[in-house]
């Protein structure tokens, strides 16, 4: 039997086990490993885990920092890439100091591990605010998550300096020890590492407030295990000398994992916004069955096995589209549910443009492949070509989506400098799509040049390379405006979230006499541009009443005195706006609830708000609603808190009527 069919059957095997116990539980068993694990996630390594903090959310904003500095690198990289293209000249210097850049080959794989590593913490810390959300709002070691987060940078700093270093000391067998270490550190290392936040996410999972697994969780606990067990495969593949080993785990780290984390993300991000259930939960078991069974159409090389192994692998290759398919459209029909929700949201909006261009580079990523595995090969160029377009577009858009929203959520503020997220979005699709094509315009003239058999024929493919580096300077400079924005947002004073409300379609306001404030003004909507008309009131109404002729949806506002002995307006509000839509308050708790977890925190309070059109209130102003209900004091409103609380105030109102 070929070594591949037992190596894709154990993979298999594990993942549907792992599923299995994800469902079903370990019975008895449970509660004995769980102590175990959280002894080994919160003690080991002895000394080093207590020098990180244990606040919820710390964990995941670690991931999502360190990937972020990883992107910076990614895209500065690919730059240079792309220009050294053009210019095969503009890196000789670097040659000066020991490091054959002259070709690029080693600048390409740089970049290539920059990009992978960059995606892989974004989208894992990204899923695991998901995942949180879902378990008392924290992980169940936030420390150890960071930890780990620290230790798994370390490891790649490592393996990316080690053949720089060794170029210094002359060694009888230079490439055995490069190859020996860096498979330890990349391969080893790295799953043990990845072992951990995976005990981490089962811990986490296990206490979870219902009975339901998230999609998002799925993804997650699968990619996480794949990514396990095809380092573990690719190193012992590697001592064996099995290529077959090797081929089969480097597909599903490269193809398997990345494609995993992408939809893990984007179905809790684009649910989330939207405030709708997925679309089509048929597509979603389809999404993700088929995923891990088929043979994703990136990173594709050749294959040298028998004819029928390479059929069946053209077949799995073309089964490979379904899974990403019906991936992509679920998500967009769900997105089209509140398409206005998506456009204001930048992260849901990168995610949404993800899922639009994914099924472009699956098609180009298919024809390339298949060419490249069981073909003439002539399509490599162009294979690569767009694989770097995939990871840079569609991974960078979710690596976008994971800043703009799931580290918002982490830090528990509003994101900072929307109007700059908004164009960071666009700036990475213009620029990674349009790259890609003009790219792939000069792959296609120098492929046509070579297949013309005319002798000493020079493609001209040098100012398509040239546009292709201008254009994606768009994407570089969306890396650094992201990088901007994810500091800000993480600020203790978060200034630019008022800044992101400056914006108002409140065209005037009208004030009653009393005393008010301008946070108070700004929480309630009113926005930098909206005019105030001060007039009089007539001569016999008695007191001066201050009044603006304005309109908030054709409807006029007004602003009363406060009164501490009454409820928060918007709390009136809401009740109001209860009893007009008919809705009970389970409906309305059940309809913010998004992840099932029983219970709602600030930010899904004020997205609720916000829909129904009530307030858009800053951080500050809902800190000090959400302690008004929360009579528990856990910084969330559960159900029977938000039912005194409204119960309260139609009981007043009642009372009022009758008087």
């Amino acid at each position: 039997m070929e070594t591949i069919f037992i190596t894709s059957g154990l993979l298999v095997a594990a993942l549907l086990l792992t599923a299995n116990y994800l469902v079903k539980g370990i019975g008895g068993m449970s509660a004995p490993l769980q102590q175990i694990g959280m002894f080994l996630l919160n003690k080991a390594p002895a000394g080093i885990i207590d020098l990180f903090s244990d606040e919820a959310g710390s964990g995941s904003k670690t991931w999502i920092r360190f990937g972020m500095l990883w992107f910076i690198f990614a895209s500065i990289s690919s730059f240079l890439g792309l220009w050294h293209s053009y210019d095969g000249s503009a890196l000789n210097s670097l040659a000066s100091i020991g490091w054959s850049y002259d070709d690029g080959s080693m600048l390409t794989e740089y970049t290539n591990v920059f990009f992978m590593t960059a995606l892989n913490y974004m989208l894992i810390g990204g899923a695991l605010v998901a995942v949180s959300r879902t378990a008392k709002g924290r992980l169940a070691s936030e420390k150890s998550a960071s930890m780990v987060a620290l230790l798994l940078t370390v490891s790649t700093v490592a393996y990316l300096l080690l053949p720089a270093l060794l170029s210094f000391v002359s060694l009888d067998n230079e490439a055995g020890i490069i190859d020996n270490v860096t498979s330890v550190s990349s391969l080893v290392l790295g799953g043990l590492l990845h072992a951990a936040i995976l005990i981490n996410v089962l811990i986490t999972v296990a206490n979870r407030a219902s009975d339901n697994l998230s999609p998002t969780t799925w993804f997650l606990v699968l990619a996480l295990v794949a990514k396990i067990l095809g380092g573990f495969m690719a190193f012992i593949g590697e001592l064996a000398g099995s290529t077959q080993t090797v081929w089969m785990a480097e597909h599903v780290i490269t193809g398997w994992v990345p494609l995993a984390l992408i939809f893990g993300l984007a179905y809790h991000i684009i649910p989330y916004t939207t405030g709708s259930p997925i679309w089509s939960e048929s597509m979603l078991k389809v999404n993700m069955a088929m995923l891990f069974v088929t043979v994703p159409p990136f990173f594709m090389t050749a294959a040298s096995s028998a004819e029928l192994l390479q059929n069946i692998g053209a077949i799995l290759l073309t089964l490979g589209m379904l899974p990403l398919f019906a991936g992509s459209f679920n998500l967009l029909i769900t997105a089209k549910s509140n398409a206005a929700a998506i456009v204001k949201s930048p992260g849901a909006f990168a995610a949404t443009g993800a899922m639009l261009l994914l099924p472009l580079f699956t098609v180009g990523g298919y024809f390339t492949s298949m060419d490249v595995f069981v073909g003439l090969g002539n399509l490599g160029t162009m294979s690569t070509t767009v694989d770097q377009g995939f990871l840079y577009t569609v991974g960078g858009l979710m690596m976008l989506a994971s800043v703009f929203t799931a580290y918002p959520l982490a830090a528990r503020k509003q994101l900072a400098n929307a109007s700059n997220a908004q164009l960071a979005v666009w700036f990475t699709i213009l620029g990674g799509l349009t790259s890609t094509v003009v790219r792939l315009m000069g792959d296609f003239t120098t492929q046509a040049v070579v297949n013309s058999g005319v002798e000493e024929a020079v493609p001209s493919s040098g100012g398509f390379l040239l546009v292709s580096s201008a254009l994606f300077y768009l994407c570089a400079i969306a890396t650094i405006m992201a990088a901007q924005i994810l500091i800000r947002t993480g600020t203790r004073g978060n200034r630019d979230a008022v800044e992101a409300d400056a914006a108002s379609d409140i065209d005037a306001y009208t004030l009653v006499e009393g005393s008010t404030t301008i946070r108070t003004l700004l929480g309630r909507g009113v926005g930098i541009d909206t005019q105030l008309n001060i007039g009089h009131s007539e001569e016999d109404a008695g007191p001066t009443i201050i009044a603006v002729g304005a309109h908030l949806h054709n409807e006029e506002v007004v602003e009363f005195p406060a009164d501490e002995n009454q409820p928060a307006e918007e709390l009136v509000m809401l009740a109001e706006y209860l009893s007009t839509s008919d809705q009970s308050i389970f409906q309305f708790f059940q309809s913010i609830d998004l992840d099932d977890s029983g219970a709602i925190d600030g930010y899904e309070f004020q997205n609720a708000l916000k829909n129904a059109d009530i307030a858009n209130l800053p951080p500050w102003e809902m800190g000090a609603l959400l302690e008004a209900v929360d009579l528990d004091g856990d910084g969330k409103i559960n159900l029977p808190e938000l039912d005194i609380a409204l119960t309260k105030i139609r009981s007043s109102q009642g009372t009022t009527e009758e008087e």
